[in-house]
């Protein structure tokens, strides 16, 4: 791991956040992901949040969406942020790491991963809390009202968190995949036709290594020298 980390604005940022989210989720110490969710979603978005405010929360963010493609191997990441107000106390601010596993790609999803466009949590997105337990058994019930189904998990330094998405907006941004693939893409094709390469040396090799782990409900322990340098680079 590099001594400074790259600026989270930018997708080597996002995929050295993702990887830091997926350490949360990996963590033996949490009761952790169903690997049956993992298995069995369509796709995966990791994002880091700051919470901050006082009578009115809001949370900023940025991160990645990938897919669980059929022959058990992950997309290149698009890139994403997230941004919302909320009423509520908070006192200070707290960085958290979410997990959001995607049940199926609803056409309104697969239209706003298609262009510039944004897609709210609570409308075109139902976001709710999911089970946890590694080995625990899971069941789909799938809406037909048009909007994607996802399951949520946020974590505060490795425990189970609360954070409410009502609202949120989630958003593509295209203009950082491009500068990043080299070339100009849409989310849809990052994600579901192949349309890019990834490079190397960027952090997607163990992003992909950490998602397979997730999938097999294992479970990952970095060195505490390791934990200690990722969070004091965060």
């Amino acid at each position: 791991m590099d001594d400074k980390r790259p600026d989270r604005t930018t997708m080597e940022g996002m995929i050295w956040n993702a990887n830091h989210v997926l350490d949360q989720a990996l963590g033996p110490e949490t009761e952790g992901i169903p690997r049956g969710m993992v298995q069995n979603c369509q796709g995966i978005i990791l994002l880091s949040v700051v919470e901050a405010g006082f009578i009115f929360s809001g949370h900023v963010g940025t991160g990645i969406i990938v897919a669980n493609n059929d022959d058990g191997s992950w997309s290149p990441p698009s890139a994403i942020a997230l941004g919302g107000i909320g009423c509520g106390l908070v006192i200070g601010a707290e960085v958290k790491d979410i997990v959001m596993c995607i049940t199926r790609w609803e056409e309104s999803t697969l239209e706003a991963l298609a262009g510039d466009h944004q897609f709210k949590f609570g409308g075109q997105v139902s976001a709710t809390i999911g089970p946890i337990g590694r080995e625990a058994e899971v069941s789909f019930h799938l809406s037909e009202k048009g909007y994607g189904q996802t399951f949520t998990y946020t974590f505060t330094r490795g425990v189970f968190a609360g954070l409410s998405l009502e609202s949120a907006i989630l958003s593509v941004r295209s203009k950082e995949n491009k500068r990043f693939y080299g070339k100009a893409a849409n989310s849809k094709e990052i994600l579901l036709e192949n349309a890019v390469e990834c490079p190397k040396g960027k952090g997607i090799e163990e992003l992909h290594r950490k998602l397979d782990l997730l999938r097999e409900g294992k479970v990952s322990i970095p060195t505490p020298s390791e934990l200690e340098k990722k969070d004091s680079m965060r």
